[in-house]
């Protein structure tokens, strides 16, 4: 029985403990690695590898109180959120489904995206705003009356993107 299988599973949000075994060579951002402690029990921790910074796996977070010795093996968390199909460690037929799950994932992410909305040409979304200054007025003036606290986007780029969703809000009530 190997220790501290609940707080890896939960900490990496995992549904189970990975079954594909690390090949020693590839990096990875988390895997579950099977540590030995000094009373000779095992235990789960999780474990990070990056060839550049590193020159073996390094552990991240370690569950048990006690200390361990060494690593036994390390099983590598997948990236699951990775479209490359390709890069996937699976037979034909998972490849397939995973591709056409992707695909359906990215159906629901454009469903009830409305294309009729067509954006304005004005960078700054509204006609009376014409540079960063007069969009710092408005998103003011904007969240003064609708009592919104926070502060108010300094970076060209932010200003742009919170005009952005107040214009859009703006849209959404005038249907």
């Amino acid at each position: 029985m190997i220790k501290c299988e609940k707080e890896v599973i939960k900490y990496l949000n995992l549904p189970s403990i990975p079954k594909k075994e690390w090949d020693g060579e590839s990096s990875f951002k988390d895997g579950v690695a099977v540590i030995e402690l000094y009373d000779k029990s095992n235990a789960y921790a999780v474990a990070t590898f990056d060839p550049e910074k590193d020159k073996e796996p390094r552990i991240k977070k370690v569950f048990n109180q006690e200390p361990f010795c060494k690593i036994i093996r390390i099983f590598v968390v997948p990236s699951y959120m990775n479209n490359d199909t390709e890069s996937f460690d699976l037979d034909e037929q998972s490849m397939k489904a995973a591709a056409d799950l992707i695909d359906e994932a990215a159906e629901l992410e454009m469903e009830g995206v409305d294309d009729t909305i067509e954006t304005p040409e004005n960078e700054y979304f509204f006609d009376n705003i014409h540079n960063d200054e007069e969009a710092t007025a408005f998103i003011k003036a904007y969240n003064a009356e609708r009592k919104i606290k926070g502060t108010v986007p300094k970076k060209h780029e932010n200003i742009i993107m919170k005009l952005s969703v107040i214009w859009m809000e703006q849209q959404k009530t005038k249907d």
